[in-house]
Protein backbone atom coordinates (compact mmCIF):
# COMPACT_ATOMS: atom_id res chain seq x y z
CA UNK A 1 0.00 0.00 0.00
CA UNK A 2 3.36 2.38 0.83
CA UNK A 3 4.85 1.48 -2.04
CA UNK A 4 1.52 2.01 -4.28
CA UNK A 5 1.01 5.53 -3.01
CA UNK A 6 4.48 6.82 -2.99
CA UNK A 7 4.86 6.25 -6.95
CA UNK A 8 2.41 9.44 -7.02
CA UNK A 9 4.61 11.24 -4.22
CA UNK A 10 6.99 14.03 -4.89
CA UNK A 11 10.47 13.13 -5.48
CA UNK A 12 13.05 12.73 -2.53
CA UNK A 13 15.99 15.01 -2.82
CA UNK A 14 19.24 13.71 -0.86
CA UNK A 15 22.66 16.28 -0.39
CA UNK A 16 25.73 14.49 0.10
CA UNK A 17 28.50 16.37 1.65
CA UNK A 18 32.19 15.57 1.52
CA UNK A 19 34.99 17.39 3.29
CA UNK A 20 38.59 17.19 2.69
CA UNK A 21 40.81 18.05 5.53
CA UNK A 22 44.85 18.70 5.17
CA UNK A 23 46.53 17.30 8.13
CA UNK A 24 50.17 17.89 7.29
CA UNK A 25 50.16 16.52 4.24
CA UNK A 26 48.11 13.50 5.12
CA UNK A 27 44.48 13.65 3.33
CA UNK A 28 41.27 12.89 5.85
CA UNK A 29 37.99 12.90 3.82
CA UNK A 30 34.40 12.69 5.63
CA UNK A 31 30.98 12.20 4.23
CA UNK A 32 27.33 12.95 5.37
CA UNK A 33 24.36 12.53 3.57
CA UNK A 34 21.03 14.60 4.68
CA UNK A 35 17.37 14.33 2.98
CA UNK A 36 16.76 17.89 2.06
CA UNK A 37 12.90 17.06 0.94
CA UNK A 38 10.91 13.94 1.47
CA UNK A 39 8.71 14.24 -0.98
CA UNK A 40 7.75 9.96 -1.31
CA UNK A 41 9.51 9.19 1.77
CA UNK A 42 6.25 10.46 3.92
CA UNK A 43 4.52 7.80 2.08
CA UNK A 44 6.95 4.83 2.33
CA UNK A 45 7.15 5.86 6.32
CA UNK A 46 9.36 3.63 8.29
CA UNK A 47 10.41 1.60 5.25
CA UNK A 48 13.02 3.95 3.88
CA UNK A 49 15.90 2.99 5.77
CA UNK A 50 18.44 5.95 5.03
CA UNK A 51 21.00 7.13 7.38
CA UNK A 52 21.02 11.22 8.59
CA UNK A 53 24.33 12.35 8.73
CA UNK A 54 24.52 16.15 8.59
CA UNK A 55 27.87 17.82 8.43
CA UNK A 56 28.84 20.89 10.39
CA UNK A 57 28.98 23.80 7.80
CA UNK A 58 32.39 24.70 6.26
CA UNK A 59 34.52 27.40 4.38
CA UNK A 60 37.27 26.07 2.29
CA UNK A 61 40.56 27.13 3.56
CA UNK A 62 38.76 27.35 6.93
CA UNK A 63 41.26 25.47 9.94
CA UNK A 64 39.57 22.60 11.96
CA UNK A 65 40.57 22.88 15.40
CA UNK A 66 40.97 19.25 16.94
CA UNK A 67 39.34 18.51 20.30
CA UNK A 68 40.21 14.87 20.88
CA UNK A 69 42.51 12.29 18.41
CA UNK A 70 41.07 8.74 19.35
CA UNK A 71 43.22 5.35 17.92
CA UNK A 72 40.68 2.57 16.50
CA UNK A 73 42.17 -1.01 16.27
CA UNK A 74 40.71 -1.77 12.90
CA UNK A 75 40.86 -4.10 10.19
CA UNK A 76 39.94 -3.04 6.32
CA UNK A 77 37.03 -4.71 5.27
CA UNK A 78 36.94 -6.59 2.06
CA UNK A 79 34.07 -5.16 -0.21
CA UNK A 80 30.53 -6.84 -0.36
CA UNK A 81 30.09 -9.60 -2.57
CA UNK A 82 27.43 -9.17 -5.48
CA UNK A 83 24.26 -9.75 -5.85
CA UNK A 84 21.92 -11.05 -8.67
CA UNK A 85 20.36 -7.28 -7.76
CA UNK A 86 23.88 -5.35 -7.34
CA UNK A 87 25.27 -7.33 -10.11
CA UNK A 88 22.67 -6.35 -13.30
CA UNK A 89 22.81 -2.81 -11.87
CA UNK A 90 27.07 -2.78 -12.36
CA UNK A 91 25.96 -4.50 -15.97
CA UNK A 92 23.73 -1.49 -16.25
CA UNK A 93 26.51 1.24 -14.82
CA UNK A 94 29.38 -0.72 -17.67
CA UNK A 95 26.55 -0.65 -20.59
CA UNK A 96 26.70 -4.04 -20.73
CA UNK A 97 23.55 -6.13 -22.07
CA UNK A 98 20.23 -4.43 -22.29
CA UNK A 99 17.27 -4.27 -19.72
CA UNK A 100 15.48 -7.53 -21.53
CA UNK A 101 19.17 -9.58 -21.19
CA UNK A 102 20.91 -9.12 -17.94
CA UNK A 103 18.73 -10.90 -15.92
CA UNK A 104 19.17 -13.80 -18.54
CA UNK A 105 22.79 -13.64 -17.97
CA UNK A 106 22.74 -13.89 -14.23
CA UNK A 107 20.63 -16.76 -14.53
CA UNK A 108 22.80 -18.11 -17.02
CA UNK A 109 25.87 -18.26 -15.15
CA UNK A 110 23.73 -19.72 -11.99
CA UNK A 111 22.64 -22.61 -14.56
CA UNK A 112 25.28 -23.49 -16.09
CA UNK A 113 27.43 -23.57 -12.54
CA UNK A 114 30.17 -20.97 -13.21
CA UNK A 115 28.64 -19.09 -9.60
CA UNK A 116 26.55 -19.75 -6.32
CA UNK A 117 24.86 -18.76 -3.77
CA UNK A 118 22.98 -15.41 -2.90
CA UNK A 119 25.88 -13.39 -2.44
CA UNK A 120 27.49 -14.62 -5.52
CA UNK A 121 30.58 -16.83 -5.78
CA UNK A 122 32.60 -17.70 -8.68
CA UNK A 123 32.81 -21.23 -8.99
CA UNK A 124 36.04 -23.67 -9.89
CA UNK A 125 34.55 -23.82 -13.25
CA UNK A 126 33.77 -20.72 -13.66
CA UNK A 127 36.97 -19.41 -12.82
CA UNK A 128 38.55 -22.07 -15.01
CA UNK A 129 37.07 -21.23 -17.46
CA UNK A 130 37.46 -17.42 -17.87
CA UNK A 131 41.11 -18.70 -17.25
CA UNK A 132 41.25 -20.56 -20.07
CA UNK A 133 39.16 -17.96 -22.50
CA UNK A 134 41.84 -15.64 -20.98
CA UNK A 135 44.86 -17.74 -21.80
CA UNK A 136 43.65 -18.16 -25.26
CA UNK A 137 40.85 -16.17 -26.70
CA UNK A 138 41.20 -12.88 -24.79
CA UNK A 139 39.01 -10.65 -26.96
CA UNK A 140 36.23 -12.62 -26.34
CA UNK A 141 36.25 -11.85 -22.66
CA UNK A 142 36.72 -7.99 -23.89
CA UNK A 143 34.19 -6.26 -22.32
CA UNK A 144 34.92 -3.45 -24.58
CA UNK A 145 33.56 -4.93 -27.52
CA UNK A 146 30.34 -5.74 -25.90
CA UNK A 147 29.23 -2.09 -24.70
CA UNK A 148 30.39 -0.99 -28.44
CA UNK A 149 28.11 -3.14 -30.12
CA UNK A 150 25.60 -1.81 -27.27
CA UNK A 151 26.33 1.68 -28.06
CA UNK A 152 25.80 1.04 -31.76
CA UNK A 153 22.41 -0.15 -31.05
CA UNK A 154 21.68 2.49 -29.68
CA UNK A 155 22.89 4.54 -32.74
CA UNK A 156 20.47 2.73 -34.79
CA UNK A 157 17.30 3.13 -32.57
CA UNK A 158 18.15 6.84 -32.84
CA UNK A 159 18.52 6.80 -36.65
CA UNK A 160 22.08 8.24 -36.25
CA UNK A 161 23.77 4.79 -37.52
CA UNK A 162 22.24 1.93 -40.04
CA UNK A 163 21.78 -0.97 -39.21
CA UNK A 164 23.67 -2.45 -42.29
CA UNK A 165 26.74 -0.82 -41.22
CA UNK A 166 26.77 -2.68 -37.77
CA UNK A 167 25.99 -6.08 -39.21
CA UNK A 168 28.90 -5.87 -41.72
CA UNK A 169 31.76 -4.72 -39.24
CA UNK A 170 29.53 -7.41 -36.64
CA UNK A 171 30.40 -9.93 -39.31
CA UNK A 172 33.47 -9.32 -39.92
CA UNK A 173 34.63 -9.34 -36.50
CA UNK A 174 32.73 -12.62 -35.79
CA UNK A 175 34.30 -14.15 -38.88
CA UNK A 176 37.79 -13.28 -37.16
CA UNK A 177 37.36 -14.38 -33.95
CA UNK A 178 35.43 -17.81 -35.57
CA UNK A 179 38.12 -18.58 -37.63
CA UNK A 180 41.20 -17.77 -34.74
CA UNK A 181 38.47 -19.82 -31.68
CA UNK A 182 38.27 -22.69 -34.79
CA UNK A 183 42.24 -22.83 -34.87
CA UNK A 184 42.63 -23.07 -31.26
CA UNK A 185 39.33 -25.27 -30.18
CA UNK A 186 41.39 -28.71 -29.47
CA UNK A 187 43.77 -26.97 -26.96
CA UNK A 188 40.59 -24.70 -25.78
CA UNK A 189 38.53 -27.99 -25.39
CA UNK A 190 41.25 -30.11 -23.48
CA UNK A 191 41.52 -27.07 -20.92
CA UNK A 192 38.05 -26.83 -20.35
CA UNK A 193 37.19 -30.87 -20.08
CA UNK A 194 39.99 -30.73 -17.37
CA UNK A 195 38.91 -27.91 -15.57
CA UNK A 196 35.14 -29.25 -15.56
CA UNK A 197 35.99 -32.71 -14.57
CA UNK A 198 38.16 -31.37 -11.57
CA UNK A 199 35.36 -29.29 -10.46
CA UNK A 200 32.51 -31.74 -10.79
CA UNK A 201 34.97 -33.95 -8.15
CA UNK A 202 34.81 -30.86 -6.12
CA UNK A 203 31.48 -30.14 -6.33
CA UNK A 204 30.01 -33.85 -5.80
CA UNK A 205 32.55 -34.85 -2.91
CA UNK A 206 30.32 -35.81 -0.16
CA UNK A 207 32.77 -37.62 2.29
CA UNK A 208 35.09 -40.56 3.36
CA UNK A 209 32.58 -43.98 2.47
CA UNK A 210 31.58 -45.72 5.87
CA UNK A 211 31.43 -49.24 4.33
CA UNK A 212 34.98 -49.12 2.85
CA UNK A 213 38.68 -48.01 2.55
CA UNK A 214 40.22 -45.30 0.43
CA UNK A 215 36.15 -44.84 -0.78
CA UNK A 216 34.66 -41.66 -1.53
CA UNK A 217 31.19 -40.89 -1.66
CA UNK A 218 30.16 -38.32 -4.37
CA UNK A 219 26.72 -37.45 -5.81
CA UNK A 220 26.08 -39.42 -9.12
CA UNK A 221 23.34 -38.90 -11.41
CA UNK A 222 21.43 -42.17 -13.00
CA UNK A 223 18.05 -43.54 -14.66
CA UNK A 224 15.90 -42.14 -11.71
CA UNK A 225 17.52 -39.27 -10.63
CA UNK A 226 20.30 -38.01 -8.04
CA UNK A 227 21.83 -40.43 -5.42
CA UNK A 228 24.83 -40.62 -3.47
CA UNK A 229 27.49 -43.36 -4.36
CA UNK A 230 30.97 -44.85 -3.33
CA UNK A 231 33.55 -44.23 -6.36
CA UNK A 232 34.53 -48.36 -5.63
CA UNK A 233 31.47 -49.36 -7.49
CA UNK A 234 31.26 -52.36 -8.16
CA UNK A 235 33.71 -53.23 -5.37
CA UNK A 236 31.85 -51.52 -3.05
CA UNK A 237 27.66 -50.86 -3.53
CA UNK A 238 26.89 -48.04 -0.75
CA UNK A 239 24.38 -45.85 -1.90
CA UNK A 240 21.82 -43.31 -0.38
CA UNK A 241 19.04 -41.95 -1.61
CA UNK A 242 18.95 -37.68 -2.90
CA UNK A 243 15.64 -35.80 -3.36
CA UNK A 244 15.53 -34.82 -6.79
CA UNK A 245 14.82 -31.00 -6.72
CA UNK A 246 17.13 -28.27 -4.99
CA UNK A 247 20.43 -27.48 -4.62
CA UNK A 248 23.24 -29.87 -3.26
CA UNK A 249 26.07 -28.51 -0.98
CA UNK A 250 28.32 -30.54 0.81
CA UNK A 251 29.10 -29.37 4.03
CA UNK A 252 32.25 -31.40 4.55
CA UNK A 253 31.27 -31.96 8.10
CA UNK A 254 29.94 -34.93 10.30
CA UNK A 255 26.67 -35.76 11.86
CA UNK A 256 26.87 -35.08 15.20
CA UNK A 257 24.75 -38.39 15.62
CA UNK A 258 25.91 -40.84 13.63
CA UNK A 259 29.24 -39.62 12.34
CA UNK A 260 28.14 -39.86 8.43
CA UNK A 261 28.70 -36.66 5.95
CA UNK A 262 26.18 -33.85 6.18
CA UNK A 263 24.52 -31.85 3.54
CA UNK A 264 23.07 -28.84 2.26
CA UNK A 265 19.60 -28.88 0.33
CA UNK A 266 18.29 -25.69 -0.80
CA UNK A 267 14.86 -25.62 -2.46
CA UNK A 268 13.56 -22.44 -4.17
CA UNK A 269 12.47 -19.69 -2.60
CA UNK A 270 13.29 -21.46 0.73
CA UNK A 271 16.28 -21.09 3.41
CA UNK A 272 18.98 -23.78 2.85
CA UNK A 273 18.12 -27.23 5.26
CA UNK A 274 21.29 -29.23 6.90
CA UNK A 275 20.44 -32.73 6.60
CA UNK A 276 22.54 -36.04 7.03
CA UNK A 277 22.45 -38.86 4.31
CA UNK A 278 21.86 -41.58 6.35
CA UNK A 279 18.22 -42.13 6.55
CA UNK A 280 18.58 -44.59 9.52
CA UNK A 281 20.32 -41.32 11.35
CA UNK A 282 19.09 -41.22 15.19
CA UNK A 283 18.32 -37.31 14.42
CA UNK A 284 15.73 -38.95 12.33
CA UNK A 285 14.29 -41.65 14.42
CA UNK A 286 10.52 -41.49 15.41
CA UNK A 287 8.25 -43.25 17.94
CA UNK A 288 7.34 -46.47 15.16
CA UNK A 289 3.90 -46.87 17.28
CA UNK A 290 3.21 -43.75 16.94
CA UNK A 291 3.63 -43.18 13.74
CA UNK A 292 1.76 -46.16 13.24
CA UNK A 293 -1.42 -44.70 15.14
CA UNK A 294 -1.03 -41.75 12.49
CA UNK A 295 -2.25 -44.14 9.90
CA UNK A 296 -4.99 -43.17 8.32
CA UNK A 297 -7.28 -43.55 4.14
CA UNK A 298 -5.73 -41.29 2.29
CA UNK A 299 -7.35 -37.53 2.10
CA UNK A 300 -6.50 -37.16 -1.88
CA UNK A 301 -7.31 -40.68 -3.99
CA UNK A 302 -9.34 -42.26 -1.19
CA UNK A 303 -8.68 -45.88 -1.74
CA UNK A 304 -4.56 -46.03 -0.62
CA UNK A 305 -3.53 -45.74 3.18
CA UNK A 306 -1.11 -43.31 4.66
CA UNK A 307 2.05 -45.64 5.93
CA UNK A 308 5.46 -44.53 7.09
CA UNK A 309 7.93 -44.08 4.76
CA UNK A 310 11.79 -42.92 5.37
CA UNK A 311 13.62 -40.51 3.30
CA UNK A 312 16.52 -38.27 3.41
CA UNK A 313 14.79 -35.55 5.31
CA UNK A 314 13.44 -38.40 7.86
CA UNK A 315 10.07 -40.33 8.42
CA UNK A 316 6.84 -39.34 6.58
CA UNK A 317 3.69 -40.47 5.99
CA UNK A 318 2.52 -41.25 1.94
CA UNK A 319 0.25 -43.30 0.38
CA UNK A 320 -0.03 -46.60 0.07
CA UNK A 321 -0.73 -46.75 -3.45
CA UNK A 322 2.33 -44.48 -4.58
CA UNK A 323 3.52 -43.65 -7.33
CA UNK A 324 -0.04 -43.98 -8.77
CA UNK A 325 -0.99 -41.16 -5.72
CA UNK A 326 1.81 -38.93 -4.38
CA UNK A 327 0.05 -37.35 -1.24
CA UNK A 328 2.42 -37.42 1.55
CA UNK A 329 1.86 -35.90 5.25
CA UNK A 330 4.79 -34.42 8.04
CA UNK A 331 4.30 -36.95 11.09
CA UNK A 332 3.26 -35.14 14.08
CA UNK A 333 6.19 -35.57 16.09
CA UNK A 334 8.79 -34.84 12.98
CA UNK A 335 6.64 -31.81 12.32
CA UNK A 336 7.08 -30.35 15.80
CA UNK A 337 10.90 -31.50 15.46
CA UNK A 338 10.93 -29.10 12.63
CA UNK A 339 8.82 -26.22 14.17
CA UNK A 340 11.31 -26.33 17.37
CA UNK A 341 14.14 -25.95 14.87
CA UNK A 342 12.90 -23.42 12.99
CA UNK A 343 12.01 -20.97 15.67
CA UNK A 344 16.17 -21.47 16.81
CA UNK A 345 17.19 -20.61 13.55
CA UNK A 346 15.01 -17.68 13.63
CA UNK A 347 16.30 -16.54 17.14
CA UNK A 348 19.74 -16.93 15.86
CA UNK A 349 19.46 -14.80 12.86
CA UNK A 350 17.95 -11.98 15.13
CA UNK A 351 20.75 -13.13 17.86
CA UNK A 352 23.57 -12.48 14.59
CA UNK A 353 21.85 -9.15 13.44
CA UNK A 354 21.78 -7.83 16.71
CA UNK A 355 25.76 -8.43 17.42
CA UNK A 356 26.38 -6.66 13.61
CA UNK A 357 24.44 -3.82 14.53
Amino acid sequence: MRRFLATFGDPAVRETVTILIDVNSEKFVTKGTRTVEKGWHEFYGHFVKLEEQELPHVEKGEEIHVDKIEMLDKETQPPKRYTPASIIKELEKKGLGTKATRAAIVDALYNRGYAVDKAIKATDLGIKTCETLQKYMPEILDDNLTRHFEDEMDLIREDKKKGSEVLSEARELLTKTLKSLKSKEKAIGKDLIDSYKESMAKQNYIGPCPNCENGILEIRRGKFGRFIACNNYPDCKTTFSLPNTGMIKSLKKECPDCKMALISIQMPKKRPQELCINPACPSKKIDEAKAKSEEKPCPKCKEGTLVVRKSVYGSFLGCSKYPKCRYTEKLTEVAEKQDQEKEKYEQEKIKKAAEED
